[in-house]
């Protein structure tokens, strides 16, 4: 996108038009490049010069558009050997100088300090301001081509005031969803003729707008990609105070470039919560589910927490106003599936029931406790035999819960829950075998379906004298029966 002073926009009638260029800048556009190519190995404040006699009243913000498109593809490398930053400090440290004499001194110990000249501590001093530093690479590009990505980065500034874009893609959806989410931005989606997206925009925020109006440009580039397409501004000018329109549809396609800039995110907050999702709670986490639907709105999830058949959507918010967050906690309780909703707490308290927010990282206690709360299902006990640990983790109900919930009939031995009566064949059989390794005792175990976890709940000892089964050494603790099966449930 272009800085604002190089907004190029016609208003007439309640519309704005960008004057986009065309066939008759293509000349301008090479004069840029080739100015650009004559200047490497020089100081780029030589080629700004030059860059500048270019410019007239009629030309000058396509002069400056043009030339900061081509920046962003240019290398520009420090002339100095020496680090700027570290002769600054030292030269400074000792406070400011006020005469000539001083100024010669303070250089004369920076250059016996770094083992150089004092004129090589003269040009190293300032050697990364942008007027100083050396172009050494030009991007290969067509002149056309520089046109066009001039157009898309005017477009993006065109709306970087607005306070509402709308858009209508026929393909690309993937990527456009995925971009609003990455990028944080405050949509809704609405069934109409397809899937419309009306999106918030920085005009409508009180804090962060110029954050926010950066986030919303990069998804313009997406947009415009698409076969098929069309998007709706609604912009505030500065200039009238006015709300202006801007309107534009795959008809101008030819204006823009067929493939954008690749855009990076910091999926770190993503990554770090599906780990904790799956190591804390071993639920699935799915990234991305499908869309969401409401009535007449949609939405998409960034996440979908799945476990024994419940389901639980989290909604990781980036931006967002108190009146966002009501509209949208108010439709996904229409949508009659289970939500959390997660939001920076970086524009203050949000003030709207229900929304866990955060400042630096998300608080995992309280959200795995909202997912088991969702997840949470009646739990079944069936079975003569209950391992109580797996039951736990299925239904992701505490151990101790699930222990007080017993139905009568079962006795508690470790972490299983037994009938009476198979507890005792169970102990029967193994008086009969009367184990003296771990061994002789497994067969049995395993035909009642049980570890030799439960054995010290049996009243016996197991010693491991090697790394094998076979090397523990049974023995019993109390010849008599202990309490261990005669717990029930009162």
């Amino acid at each position: 996108m272009l800085p604002r002073e190089l907004l190029d926009v016609r208003r007439y009638r309640g519309r704005i038009h960008p004057r986009f260029a065309g066939e008759k800048e293509v000349p301008l556009a090479e004069a840029v490049l080739e100015t650009f190519r004559e200047h490497i190995g020089e100081r780029y404040g030589s080629l700004q010069q030059v860059l500048r006699q270019m410019e007239d009243a009629k030309t000058y913000r396509k002069v400056r558009g043009f030339a900061k498109v081509v920046e962003r593809h240019c290398v520009l490398e420090c002339p100095s050997p020496l680090d700027p930053v570290s002769v600054r400090s030292y030269l400074f440290k000792d406070g400011y100088v006020t005469t000539n004499e001083e100024r010669r001194r303070a250089i004369e110990r920076a250059a016996e300090h770094f083992a150089v000249t004092p004129i090589e501590i003269e040009q190293a001093m300032f050697a990364d301001r942008e007027d100083n530093l050396v172009l050494t690479g030009v991007p290969q590009m067509a002149p056309e081509e520089l046109v066009r990505r001039y157009n898309l980065s005017l477009l993006q500034t065109s709306v970087f005031n607005a306070l509402r874009l709308i858009i209508r893609t026929s393909t690309n959806h993937k990527e456009i969803f995925r971009r609003m989410k990455w990028l944080g931005l405050m949509y809704e989606l609405y069934e109409d003729d397809g899937l419309k997206v009306e999106i918030t925009g920085p005009a409508s925020v009180l804090k962060m707008s110029k954050k926010y109006g950066t986030s919303m440009a990069k998804l313009i580039p997406a947009v415009v990609k698409a076969r098929k397409w069309w998007l709706k501004a609604e912009i505030l000018d500065d200039r009238s105070n006015r709300i202006l329109t801007l309107e534009m549809d795959d008809g101008q396609r030819g204006l823009f470039p067929e493939q954008d800039e690749e855009v990076k995110y910091d999926s770190s907050l993503e990554r770090e919560f599906a780990w904790k999702m799956r190591s804390l709670l071993g639920v699935e986490v799915v990234r991305e589910p499908s869309v969401l639907r409401a009535g007449r709105y949609a939405f998409i999830p960034d996440f979908l927490l799945k476990k024994g058949g419940k389901e639980v959507y989290v909604e990781i918010v980036g931006f967002w106003t108190p009146e966002y967050l009501k509209r949208k906690v108010e439709k996904l309780q229409k949508a009659d599936a289970p939500m959390l909703v997660v939001a920076r707490d970086d524009l203050g308290e949000c003030g709207v029931d229900g929304v866990i927010t955060f400042s630096t990282s998300i608080p995992y206690n309280e959200v795995i406790g909202r997912v088991k709360h969702h997840l949470s299902r009646e739990v079944r006990f069936e079975g003569e035999v209950i391992d109580l640990l797996a039951l736990s983790e299925e239904y992701i109900v505490p151990f101790e819960r699930l222990k007080a919930s017993l139905p009568e009939g079962y006795v508690i031995a470790g972490k299983y829950a037994l009938k009476q009566q198979s507890i005792d064949n169970l102990c029967r059989e193994l008086e009969q075998v009367n184990p003296e390794r771990l061994s002789d005792a497994l067969p049995v175990l395993e035909r009642h379906g049980v570890s030799h976890d439960i054995l010290p709940s049996l009243g016996y000892e197991v010693r491991w004298v090697g790394l094998f089964e076979g090397d523990a050494i049974i023995r019993k603790k109390d010849e008599r029966r202990g309490r261990w099966y005669r717990e029930r449930r009162n």
